[in-house]
């Protein structure tokens, strides 16, 4: 079963729905990290366990920075999906990479492609 944690981009409707899905699902709101800076959602992520799942490009850029190997992140890139839709392409997007990839991993899904890169990413100069 794969360990969710919503971060605050998302809407709170879309919190029971990965649920009904089959994953066990937190969002940062309930755990006390509303507005926390991303390094604090990220190091909560990794003490849980969970797979971080944002609209905010910042946390992978924070993974490249410091070329942490945990947690895996994935990225959604269209902000204009209703709730349903959102846990539907979470849902298509686990079946993809649990096929194409084993270990930790950042992500960054559309409903049209979902590149992975795995942890540790490299940094470019």
């Amino acid at each position: 079963m794969f360990r969710l944690l919503l971060d605050e981009t998302l809407p709170v409707q879309l919190t029971p729905l990965p649920r009904e899905r089959g994953f066990d699902v937190i969002d940062v709101r309930d755990v006390g990290l509303r507005s926390a800076p991303d390094d604090r959602i990220l190091a909560h992520a990794v003490l849980e366990d969970r797979i971080c799942i944002t609209l905010d490009r910042d946390l992978h850029r924070l993974l490249a920075m410091t070329g942490a190997e945990a947690p895996s992140v994935i990225l959604l890139r269209n902000a204009q999906l209703t709730p349903a839709d959102t846990a539907a392409l979470i849902q298509a997007a686990f079946h993809h990479i649990s096929d194409q990839l084993t270990g930790r991993f950042a992500a960054t899904v559309t409903p049209r492609n979902i590149r992975l890169r795995r942890l540790p990413m490299r940094r470019t100069v």
